[in-house]
């Protein structure tokens, strides 16, 4: 409230006189001296409540909202339908490592000896596979340096010859060749001991526990290993790649070389080309025996199978993925 008792004196004296002039002077001193600071404290009471609302409210109303429930009800929400077991027992098969998976779901649908180290053979080509898609262009530049060398199964490459890094995965891929592995590794930087360093690194990023390299192609060393849990995990990334699922799926292609060389192909997976198989490895040597990951697919279900040391790969093959669609049905 405004005090007005002070200047009471001063007023009562200003009213006796008659001059306007000094009449106006005194007005305005008593309003500066007494009325005015008044003003101040009430219009800095008044800034202090408006600050105070302020800093109140206002994170208030800026303050992002909940999120709101999405107006979709949980019926349109589409889950994979799951695996669910028949309890028909698994056949018994000569294989020392089996590992199934539901590939949309990651379901495990039989395991056997899933984490025990065994030697992968050829099957080493995904890791080789998965290397050179990260480091080179699909139109890279490769030079044939010693892969006419390499032993095992090759394809024939000749010595100083020129492919384009996506025919070379085909070569890698399709027929297997050892000759293509390491003309791989012999391109990339460091040569042939840095590619093989990435990947073991590589398969250390994967979290592959029971996996180790020596090799790019697989032929047969000491500490080259290798598990039906790890190599159906690096499977999966490597289905994950289109280029890889395409070329693993293909029977038969011919290779022209930018020299003009010609390189027939033909893939090594007695299985491809029956209804609902598609891909993905086969490996064999005498101290590991028959390897294979095969991808099956049946009534729009994806199963993914590994087998480790097995004595018929593709009867055996044949045989679980039978089984896997007897006993399951997907609910």
């Amino acid at each position: 409230m405004l005090r007005l008792t002070r200047p009471k004196k001063r007023l009562e004296k200003l009213s006796k006189t008659n001059n306007p002039s000094i009449k106006l002077r005194g007005l305005m001193k008593i309003l500066l001296k007494n009325i005015l600071p008044d003003l101040r404290s009430v219009l800095n009471i008044v800034a202090l409540l408006c600050l105070s609302v302020y800093f109140i409210f206002v994170p208030i109303i800026k303050s992002p909202s909940p999120r709101q429930k999405p107006n979709v009800k949980a019926a349109f929400v589409s889950e994979p339908p799951m695996p669910v077991s028949k309890n028909i027992p698994a056949p018994q098969v000569t294989a020392t490592g089996i590992y199934i998976t539901d590939l949309k779901t990651g379901q495990v649908l039989l395991e056997k000896n899933a984490h025990t180290r065994l030697k992968p053979a050829s099957l080493t080509k995904i890791m080789t596979a998965l290397v050179a898609m990260d480091y080179y262009n699909d139109d890279s530049i490769l030079l044939v340096k010693n892969g006419q060398n390499a032993n095992g199964n090759t394809v024939k490459l000749r010595k100083g010859d020129k492919l384009i890094a996506s025919d070379l995965l085909y070569a890698l891929l399709v027929p297997s060749g050892n000759d293509a592995a390491v003309t791989f590794a012999e391109n990339y930087p460091g040569g042939y001991q840095a590619f093989i360093s990435r990947m073991n690194s590589k398969a250390t990023e994967m979290s592959l526990q029971n996996t180790h390299f020596v090799n790019v192609s697989g032929v047969e060393s000491q500490n080259h290993y290798t598990s039906a849990f790890d190599i159906t995990v690096l499977a999966r990334a490597a289905l994950a790649r289109p280029q890889f699922s395409s070329i693993v799926s293909t029977q038969k292609i011919t290779l022209k070389s930018l020299k003009g060389n010609i390189y027939p192909l033909e893939s090594t997976n007695l299985l491809l080309g029956q209804p609902g198989i598609f891909g993905v490895k086969t490996g064999w040597t005498p101290e590991a025996g028959e390897c294979l990951v095969i991808l099956v697919e049946k009534n729009g279900h994806s199963v993914l199978i590994s087998i480790l040391n097995s004595k018929d790969r593709f009867g055996e093959a044949q045989t679980l993925f039978n089984w896997v669609f007897e006993n399951y049905s997907w609910e």
